[in-house]
Protein backbone atom coordinates (compact mmCIF):
# COMPACT_ATOMS: atom_id res chain seq x y z
CA UNK A 1 0.00 0.00 0.00
CA UNK A 2 1.18 3.28 -0.95
CA UNK A 3 1.83 6.17 2.03
CA UNK A 4 -0.07 9.81 1.11
CA UNK A 5 3.65 11.40 1.12
CA UNK A 6 4.76 9.40 -1.43
CA UNK A 7 2.49 10.36 -3.99
CA UNK A 8 4.04 12.36 -6.53
CA UNK A 9 1.18 15.08 -6.58
CA UNK A 10 1.04 17.39 -9.92
CA UNK A 11 -1.65 20.72 -10.01
CA UNK A 12 -4.32 21.44 -8.02
CA UNK A 13 -7.23 23.55 -9.37
CA UNK A 14 -11.37 24.36 -9.56
CA UNK A 15 -13.93 24.69 -12.10
CA UNK A 16 -17.37 26.76 -11.09
CA UNK A 17 -20.31 24.32 -10.75
CA UNK A 18 -22.76 26.17 -10.35
CA UNK A 19 -22.90 27.51 -6.57
CA UNK A 20 -20.13 25.31 -5.79
CA UNK A 21 -16.19 24.38 -6.52
CA UNK A 22 -14.79 21.18 -8.35
CA UNK A 23 -11.73 21.05 -6.99
CA UNK A 24 -9.26 18.13 -9.15
CA UNK A 25 -5.82 17.38 -8.27
CA UNK A 26 -3.06 15.88 -10.99
CA UNK A 27 -0.80 12.61 -9.88
CA UNK A 28 1.40 10.05 -10.59
CA UNK A 29 -0.01 6.89 -10.98
CA UNK A 30 2.60 4.43 -10.26
CA UNK A 31 0.18 1.06 -11.49
CA UNK A 32 -0.53 3.04 -14.80
CA UNK A 33 2.55 4.82 -15.32
CA UNK A 34 0.84 7.68 -16.60
CA UNK A 35 -0.91 10.68 -15.02
CA UNK A 36 -4.17 10.66 -13.26
CA UNK A 37 -7.03 13.20 -11.70
CA UNK A 38 -9.12 12.93 -8.87
CA UNK A 39 -12.00 15.19 -7.99
CA UNK A 40 -13.92 16.49 -5.36
CA UNK A 41 -17.40 19.33 -5.02
CA UNK A 42 -16.68 22.06 -1.88
CA UNK A 43 -18.97 24.70 -1.09
CA UNK A 44 -15.79 27.25 -1.19
CA UNK A 45 -13.10 28.21 -3.50
CA UNK A 46 -10.85 29.79 0.00
CA UNK A 47 -7.45 28.85 1.00
CA UNK A 48 -9.01 26.97 3.90
CA UNK A 49 -11.46 25.16 1.09
CA UNK A 50 -8.39 24.48 -0.93
CA UNK A 51 -6.28 22.61 2.08
CA UNK A 52 -9.06 21.10 2.72
CA UNK A 53 -9.45 19.72 -0.65
CA UNK A 54 -5.67 18.93 -1.11
CA UNK A 55 -5.79 16.55 1.82
CA UNK A 56 -9.05 14.93 0.57
CA UNK A 57 -8.18 14.18 -2.87
CA UNK A 58 -4.77 12.76 -1.62
CA UNK A 59 -6.91 10.17 0.22
CA UNK A 60 -8.82 9.55 -2.85
CA UNK A 61 -5.74 9.13 -5.09
CA UNK A 62 -4.43 6.64 -2.26
CA UNK A 63 -7.88 4.68 -2.55
CA UNK A 64 -7.36 4.80 -6.54
CA UNK A 65 -4.09 3.42 -6.27
CA UNK A 66 -4.23 0.83 -3.68
CA UNK A 67 -7.55 -0.36 -4.92
CA UNK A 68 -5.78 -0.94 -8.36
CA UNK A 69 -2.57 -2.45 -6.34
CA UNK A 70 -5.19 -5.08 -5.51
CA UNK A 71 -5.99 -6.21 -8.89
CA UNK A 72 -2.57 -6.09 -10.43
CA UNK A 73 -0.59 -7.84 -7.71
CA UNK A 74 2.01 -8.66 -9.14
CA UNK A 75 3.00 -11.77 -7.43
CA UNK A 76 0.06 -13.04 -9.31
CA UNK A 77 0.41 -14.95 -12.81
CA UNK A 78 -0.57 -13.36 -15.46
CA UNK A 79 -2.39 -16.20 -16.75
CA UNK A 80 -5.06 -15.15 -13.58
CA UNK A 81 -6.35 -12.01 -15.29
CA UNK A 82 -9.66 -12.04 -17.24
CA UNK A 83 -10.52 -9.57 -19.95
CA UNK A 84 -13.02 -8.14 -17.85
CA UNK A 85 -11.25 -7.72 -14.73
CA UNK A 86 -8.50 -6.09 -16.61
CA UNK A 87 -11.19 -4.30 -18.67
CA UNK A 88 -12.79 -2.64 -15.32
CA UNK A 89 -9.26 -1.50 -14.59
CA UNK A 90 -8.34 0.10 -17.91
CA UNK A 91 -11.73 2.00 -18.45
CA UNK A 92 -11.08 2.73 -14.52
CA UNK A 93 -7.68 5.05 -15.94
CA UNK A 94 -9.72 6.33 -18.49
CA UNK A 95 -12.01 7.69 -16.27
CA UNK A 96 -10.52 10.95 -16.48
CA UNK A 97 -9.21 11.45 -19.54
CA UNK A 98 -12.04 11.09 -22.34
CA UNK A 99 -14.60 13.44 -22.71
CA UNK A 100 -17.82 12.33 -21.16
CA UNK A 101 -19.71 11.30 -24.52
CA UNK A 102 -16.32 8.99 -25.46
CA UNK A 103 -16.38 7.32 -22.26
CA UNK A 104 -19.57 6.21 -22.69
CA UNK A 105 -18.96 4.94 -25.94
CA UNK A 106 -16.26 2.66 -24.45
CA UNK A 107 -17.85 1.51 -21.72
CA UNK A 108 -20.55 0.62 -24.31
CA UNK A 109 -18.40 -1.46 -26.46
CA UNK A 110 -16.74 -2.58 -23.98
CA UNK A 111 -19.63 -4.16 -22.21
CA UNK A 112 -20.36 -6.06 -25.12
CA UNK A 113 -17.03 -7.55 -25.35
CA UNK A 114 -17.56 -8.62 -21.86
CA UNK A 115 -20.11 -10.78 -23.07
CA UNK A 116 -18.14 -12.84 -25.15
CA UNK A 117 -14.58 -12.44 -23.70
CA UNK A 118 -15.17 -11.66 -20.00
CA UNK A 119 -13.94 -14.65 -18.06
CA UNK A 120 -11.52 -15.59 -20.78
CA UNK A 121 -7.72 -15.21 -19.47
CA UNK A 122 -5.51 -12.77 -21.43
CA UNK A 123 -3.00 -15.11 -21.33
CA UNK A 124 -5.04 -17.10 -23.57
CA UNK A 125 -6.23 -15.04 -26.71
CA UNK A 126 -5.01 -16.09 -30.14
CA UNK A 127 -4.43 -14.13 -33.50
CA UNK A 128 -6.98 -16.71 -35.03
CA UNK A 129 -9.90 -16.14 -32.27
CA UNK A 130 -9.89 -12.48 -32.46
CA UNK A 131 -9.35 -12.10 -36.48
CA UNK A 132 -12.18 -14.86 -36.43
CA UNK A 133 -14.93 -12.33 -34.16
CA UNK A 134 -14.30 -9.83 -36.32
CA UNK A 135 -14.22 -11.05 -39.52
CA UNK A 136 -17.76 -12.36 -38.49
CA UNK A 137 -18.97 -9.43 -37.19
CA UNK A 138 -22.15 -8.27 -39.59
CA UNK A 139 -21.97 -4.15 -38.71
CA UNK A 140 -21.46 -0.85 -40.93
CA UNK A 141 -17.52 -0.56 -41.80
CA UNK A 142 -17.47 2.24 -39.57
CA UNK A 143 -18.80 0.41 -36.41
CA UNK A 144 -16.78 -2.47 -37.13
CA UNK A 145 -13.36 0.14 -37.31
CA UNK A 146 -14.87 1.72 -34.00
CA UNK A 147 -15.13 -1.81 -32.19
CA UNK A 148 -11.47 -2.93 -33.34
CA UNK A 149 -9.94 0.64 -31.96
CA UNK A 150 -11.55 0.31 -28.78
CA UNK A 151 -9.98 -3.49 -28.80
CA UNK A 152 -7.02 -2.32 -29.72
CA UNK A 153 -6.44 0.77 -27.17
CA UNK A 154 -7.28 -2.15 -24.75
CA UNK A 155 -4.73 -4.84 -25.45
CA UNK A 156 -2.00 -1.88 -25.84
CA UNK A 157 -2.92 -1.13 -22.43
CA UNK A 158 -2.54 -4.90 -21.14
CA UNK A 159 0.52 -5.30 -22.79
CA UNK A 160 1.89 -1.54 -21.20
CA UNK A 161 0.89 -3.39 -17.72
CA UNK A 162 2.91 -6.57 -18.70
CA UNK A 163 -0.44 -8.34 -18.35
CA UNK A 164 0.31 -9.65 -21.78
CA UNK A 165 3.76 -10.96 -23.00
CA UNK A 166 2.53 -10.94 -26.75
CA UNK A 167 -0.22 -8.57 -28.04
CA UNK A 168 -1.64 -10.71 -30.33
CA UNK A 169 -4.12 -8.02 -31.42
CA UNK A 170 -1.56 -5.94 -33.85
CA UNK A 171 -1.47 -9.67 -36.45
CA UNK A 172 -5.05 -9.03 -36.80
CA UNK A 173 -6.26 -7.15 -40.22
CA UNK A 174 -9.77 -5.52 -40.61
CA UNK A 175 -11.06 -6.31 -44.10
CA UNK A 176 -13.96 -4.62 -45.45
CA UNK A 177 -16.75 -6.34 -48.23
CA UNK A 178 -16.47 -4.11 -51.47
CA UNK A 179 -18.43 -1.15 -51.79
CA UNK A 180 -22.15 -1.94 -53.38
CA UNK A 181 -24.19 0.29 -55.75
CA UNK A 182 -26.48 0.72 -52.40
CA UNK A 183 -23.74 2.13 -50.12
CA UNK A 184 -22.95 4.62 -53.04
CA UNK A 185 -26.65 5.21 -53.13
CA UNK A 186 -26.83 6.23 -49.11
CA UNK A 187 -23.93 8.20 -49.59
CA UNK A 188 -25.60 10.31 -51.64
CA UNK A 189 -28.46 10.68 -49.68
CA UNK A 190 -25.96 12.77 -47.25
CA UNK A 191 -25.88 15.33 -49.46
CA UNK A 192 -27.98 18.56 -50.11
CA UNK A 193 -28.30 21.19 -52.57
CA UNK A 194 -29.41 24.38 -51.99
CA UNK A 195 -31.98 23.17 -54.00
CA UNK A 196 -33.01 20.38 -51.75
CA UNK A 197 -33.37 22.47 -48.79
CA UNK A 198 -35.57 24.99 -50.02
CA UNK A 199 -37.65 22.68 -50.74
CA UNK A 200 -37.68 21.28 -47.06
CA UNK A 201 -37.43 25.23 -45.53
CA UNK A 202 -40.42 25.76 -47.53
CA UNK A 203 -42.75 23.29 -45.26
CA UNK A 204 -41.14 24.59 -42.61
CA UNK A 205 -42.33 27.86 -43.31
CA UNK A 206 -45.76 27.02 -43.86
CA UNK A 207 -45.86 26.14 -39.74
CA UNK A 208 -46.63 29.06 -37.45
CA UNK A 209 -44.83 27.06 -34.61
CA UNK A 210 -41.88 29.84 -34.01
CA UNK A 211 -39.63 26.81 -32.71
CA UNK A 212 -39.94 25.44 -36.06
CA UNK A 213 -38.96 28.59 -37.78
CA UNK A 214 -36.00 28.90 -35.02
CA UNK A 215 -34.78 24.94 -36.21
CA UNK A 216 -35.28 26.46 -40.11
CA UNK A 217 -32.47 28.72 -39.40
CA UNK A 218 -30.04 26.43 -37.13
CA UNK A 219 -29.84 24.27 -40.59
CA UNK A 220 -29.51 26.88 -42.78
CA UNK A 221 -26.65 28.52 -40.60
CA UNK A 222 -25.32 24.67 -40.27
CA UNK A 223 -25.12 25.03 -44.32
CA UNK A 224 -23.63 27.90 -44.55
CA UNK A 225 -20.73 27.33 -41.83
CA UNK A 226 -20.18 23.87 -41.99
CA UNK A 227 -19.98 23.60 -38.40
CA UNK A 228 -20.93 20.28 -35.98
CA UNK A 229 -23.93 20.71 -34.38
CA UNK A 230 -21.96 20.56 -30.81
CA UNK A 231 -20.08 23.21 -32.05
CA UNK A 232 -22.86 25.85 -33.10
CA UNK A 233 -24.89 24.58 -29.89
CA UNK A 234 -21.82 25.57 -27.51
CA UNK A 235 -21.43 29.10 -29.55
CA UNK A 236 -22.61 32.08 -26.83
CA UNK A 237 -22.60 36.13 -27.73
CA UNK A 238 -19.32 36.30 -26.98
CA UNK A 239 -18.00 33.86 -29.29
CA UNK A 240 -19.52 36.05 -32.48
CA UNK A 241 -17.07 38.99 -32.97
CA UNK A 242 -19.83 42.06 -34.53
CA UNK A 243 -16.57 44.23 -35.82
CA UNK A 244 -14.99 41.18 -38.20
CA UNK A 245 -18.24 39.36 -38.39
CA UNK A 246 -16.44 36.26 -37.66
CA UNK A 247 -17.69 32.91 -34.58
CA UNK A 248 -15.46 31.50 -32.75
CA UNK A 249 -15.01 27.66 -32.10
CA UNK A 250 -13.19 27.31 -28.77
CA UNK A 251 -15.64 24.67 -27.17
CA UNK A 252 -18.15 21.72 -27.88
CA UNK A 253 -21.47 20.71 -25.75
CA UNK A 254 -21.44 17.55 -24.74
CA UNK A 255 -25.00 16.10 -24.83
CA UNK A 256 -24.37 12.48 -24.09
CA UNK A 257 -25.89 13.25 -20.80
CA UNK A 258 -28.61 16.25 -21.41
CA UNK A 259 -28.44 19.43 -22.89
CA UNK A 260 -29.97 21.15 -20.40
CA UNK A 261 -26.25 20.14 -18.20
CA UNK A 262 -24.77 22.65 -20.48
CA UNK A 263 -21.50 20.88 -20.02
CA UNK A 264 -18.88 22.16 -22.24
CA UNK A 265 -15.65 19.97 -23.13
CA UNK A 266 -12.60 20.51 -25.62
CA UNK A 267 -13.40 20.92 -29.34
CA UNK A 268 -12.67 17.64 -31.44
CA UNK A 269 -9.21 17.95 -32.55
CA UNK A 270 -6.74 20.76 -31.93
CA UNK A 271 -7.65 22.12 -35.57
CA UNK A 272 -11.56 22.25 -34.21
CA UNK A 273 -10.34 25.30 -32.21
CA UNK A 274 -10.75 28.25 -35.18
CA UNK A 275 -12.40 31.43 -36.70
CA UNK A 276 -15.02 31.17 -38.96
CA UNK A 277 -15.75 34.07 -40.98
CA UNK A 278 -20.12 34.38 -42.04
CA UNK A 279 -21.49 35.21 -45.16
CA UNK A 280 -23.80 38.30 -45.08
CA UNK A 281 -27.08 35.69 -44.89
CA UNK A 282 -25.48 33.91 -41.87
CA UNK A 283 -24.87 37.05 -40.02
CA UNK A 284 -28.58 38.10 -40.46
CA UNK A 285 -28.91 34.79 -38.72
CA UNK A 286 -26.97 35.24 -36.02
CA UNK A 287 -28.15 38.84 -35.47
CA UNK A 288 -32.29 38.30 -36.20
CA UNK A 289 -31.69 35.05 -32.94
CA UNK A 290 -30.08 37.26 -30.79
CA UNK A 291 -32.48 39.96 -30.99
CA UNK A 292 -35.10 37.34 -30.75
CA UNK A 293 -33.39 35.93 -27.76
CA UNK A 294 -33.33 39.43 -25.51
CA UNK A 295 -36.61 39.98 -26.66
CA UNK A 296 -38.20 36.57 -25.37
CA UNK A 297 -36.27 37.39 -21.72
CA UNK A 298 -39.49 39.32 -20.79
CA UNK A 299 -41.16 36.43 -21.75
CA UNK A 300 -39.86 33.45 -19.04
CA UNK A 301 -36.26 33.09 -21.31
CA UNK A 302 -33.72 31.89 -19.27
CA UNK A 303 -30.45 34.21 -20.77
CA UNK A 304 -27.40 31.32 -20.23
CA UNK A 305 -25.94 33.58 -22.67
CA UNK A 306 -26.03 30.84 -25.60
CA UNK A 307 -27.04 32.06 -29.22
CA UNK A 308 -28.75 28.98 -31.05
CA UNK A 309 -31.20 28.23 -27.94
CA UNK A 310 -35.09 26.95 -27.67
CA UNK A 311 -37.32 28.60 -25.68
CA UNK A 312 -36.01 27.85 -22.33
CA UNK A 313 -32.69 29.58 -23.14
CA UNK A 314 -30.94 26.11 -23.68
CA UNK A 315 -29.58 24.87 -26.83
CA UNK A 316 -31.46 22.92 -29.00
CA UNK A 317 -30.95 18.82 -27.99
CA UNK A 318 -29.59 17.48 -31.43
CA UNK A 319 -31.85 14.84 -31.48
CA UNK A 320 -35.10 17.43 -31.04
CA UNK A 321 -33.00 19.38 -34.72
CA UNK A 322 -33.25 16.28 -36.40
CA UNK A 323 -36.54 15.05 -36.01
CA UNK A 324 -38.23 18.10 -37.13
CA UNK A 325 -36.01 17.76 -39.67
CA UNK A 326 -36.93 14.60 -40.37
CA UNK A 327 -40.84 15.58 -39.96
CA UNK A 328 -40.76 18.07 -42.26
CA UNK A 329 -38.02 16.72 -44.53
CA UNK A 330 -40.42 13.66 -45.56
CA UNK A 331 -43.24 15.73 -47.05
CA UNK A 332 -41.19 16.87 -49.70
CA UNK A 333 -40.30 13.56 -51.26
CA UNK A 334 -36.80 13.69 -51.11
CA UNK A 335 -34.81 10.42 -51.02
CA UNK A 336 -32.38 12.00 -48.43
CA UNK A 337 -30.88 11.15 -44.31
CA UNK A 338 -32.37 14.44 -42.94
CA UNK A 339 -30.12 14.75 -40.06
CA UNK A 340 -28.35 18.06 -39.04
CA UNK A 341 -24.81 16.72 -39.58
CA UNK A 342 -25.13 15.81 -43.48
CA UNK A 343 -25.25 19.97 -43.29
CA UNK A 344 -21.92 19.46 -43.06
CA UNK A 345 -21.25 17.46 -45.20
CA UNK A 346 -23.43 19.39 -47.82
CA UNK A 347 -21.40 22.34 -46.71
CA UNK A 348 -17.64 20.64 -47.60
CA UNK A 349 -19.68 19.66 -51.09
CA UNK A 350 -20.90 23.13 -51.58
CA UNK A 351 -17.02 24.42 -51.28
CA UNK A 352 -15.63 22.10 -53.78
CA UNK A 353 -18.44 22.86 -56.19
CA UNK A 354 -17.00 26.97 -55.84
CA UNK A 355 -13.61 25.12 -56.56
CA UNK A 356 -12.03 26.66 -53.14
CA UNK A 357 -8.92 25.05 -52.27
CA UNK A 358 -9.00 21.70 -50.30
CA UNK A 359 -6.70 23.42 -47.74
CA UNK A 360 -8.92 26.30 -47.07
CA UNK A 361 -11.74 24.21 -46.65
CA UNK A 362 -10.39 21.83 -44.30
CA UNK A 363 -9.05 24.96 -42.09
CA UNK A 364 -12.92 26.43 -42.56
CA UNK A 365 -14.67 23.29 -41.31
CA UNK A 366 -11.76 22.41 -38.46
CA UNK A 367 -10.78 18.74 -40.62
CA UNK A 368 -7.22 17.84 -38.81
CA UNK A 369 -6.48 14.87 -41.37
CA UNK A 370 -7.35 15.40 -45.18
CA UNK A 371 -8.66 11.87 -45.25
CA UNK A 372 -12.50 12.63 -44.26
CA UNK A 373 -12.07 16.06 -46.46
CA UNK A 374 -11.51 13.79 -49.40
CA UNK A 375 -14.12 11.84 -49.07
CA UNK A 376 -16.19 14.37 -49.14
CA UNK A 377 -14.34 16.89 -51.44
CA UNK A 378 -14.59 14.15 -54.31
CA UNK A 379 -18.40 14.10 -54.25
CA UNK A 380 -19.78 14.98 -57.60
CA UNK A 381 -22.08 17.36 -57.67
CA UNK A 382 -24.98 18.10 -60.27
CA UNK A 383 -23.54 21.68 -60.77
CA UNK A 384 -20.39 19.60 -61.87
CA UNK A 385 -21.97 17.59 -63.93
CA UNK A 386 -23.35 20.33 -66.07
CA UNK A 387 -20.08 22.02 -66.11
CA UNK A 388 -18.28 18.75 -67.42
CA UNK A 389 -21.30 18.18 -70.10
CA UNK A 390 -20.75 22.22 -71.49
CA UNK A 391 -16.84 21.84 -71.60
CA UNK A 392 -17.71 18.54 -73.29
CA UNK A 393 -20.32 19.70 -76.04
CA UNK A 394 -17.83 22.55 -76.36
CA UNK A 395 -15.76 20.08 -78.00
CA UNK A 396 -19.18 18.82 -80.11
CA UNK A 397 -18.39 19.09 -84.09
CA UNK A 398 -14.88 20.69 -83.69
CA UNK A 399 -12.29 17.89 -85.49
CA UNK A 400 -9.74 16.28 -84.21
CA UNK A 401 -6.67 16.20 -85.99
CA UNK A 402 -6.71 16.93 -89.83
CA UNK A 403 -8.95 15.02 -92.96
CA UNK A 404 -7.79 14.78 -96.20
Amino acid sequence: MIKIEDIQEGSLWYEVRGKKFLWRLRFYNPNTKSEDKVSITLNSNSSQAKTKARQLLLKKAKAKIDEEVNILDPNLSITSFCFEEVANVWLDDSQTKLKPSTLIQRKRIIKLFCKKFGEQPMSEFTVFQLQNYFNRLKLKKSTINTYFQVMKLFFDFAERMEIIENNVLKKVRITYPRKTIEDYQKLERKFFTWSDLSFVFEEMSKSSNPQTQRIKLILEFLFLTGLRYCELAALKVENYDTDNKVISIESDIDYSEGISKKRHVTTKTLSSYRRVPLTERAIDIIEQIISENQRNISYGYSDYGYIFTSRTGNPWSISGINRSFRNFGKRTGLDKQFSCHCMRHSHISLLAELEVSQKAVMQRVGHSSSRITNEIYTHVTPKMNQKLLEILNSFSGQKVGKTE
